[in-house]
């Protein structure tokens, strides 16, 4: 019997949400590199850091650590906008029928129709039915504690 796909789809999935977010790479040999994270090969699971910082203060502009050396991948920022926790807010609070909800977990955003996207970074779009998830959007993260 063959292992599934989806584990290691998922697997690479989440780590794709975490290109261009803060991380801390823990290597083998106990020392981190706190930095964003701008790539990775998939075969080999090396990293490319930008600005990182060790833990002895150094700051390194461009730092590529090897795969077989890291022992911990950590996100170092929480998630405030969650797409999945939102499309089902929009549609519990917006009243946004289900099928033309979109969730696009790996890269975190919810697509509404085909010309409205919601991010981390707000609402792309226009048009009433945009003003109306803008509105939500903002109640949304007012949940969370940010007020715009």
């Amino acid at each position: 019997m063959s292992a599934s796909p989806e584990p290691a789809r998922r697997f690479v999935s989440r780590l794709n949400s975490l290109l261009d977010r803060n991380v801390t790479i823990k290597l083998i040999n106990g020392r981190t590199y706190t930095g964003k994270l701008t790539g990775y090969d998939p075969t080999t699971y090396s990293i490319m850091l930008e600005s990182a910082k060790d833990n002895e203060g150094n700051i390194w502009p461009l730092s590529i650590i090897y795969g077989n050396n890291i022992s911990e991948i950590l996100m170092g920022e929480s998630e405030i906008f969650n797409a999945k926790e939102f499309s089902e807010f929009l549609s519990r609070f917006g009243n946004i029928e289900k099928h033309l909800i979109k969730v696009y977990d790996d890269i975190n955003v919810v697509e509404v129709g085909k010309s409205i996207k919601v991010s981390k970074d707000g609402v792309e779009g226009s048009g009433p039915l945009a003003q109306k998830i803008y509105s939500i959007y903002r109640e949304y993260l007012r949940t969370k504690g940010i007020n715009q």
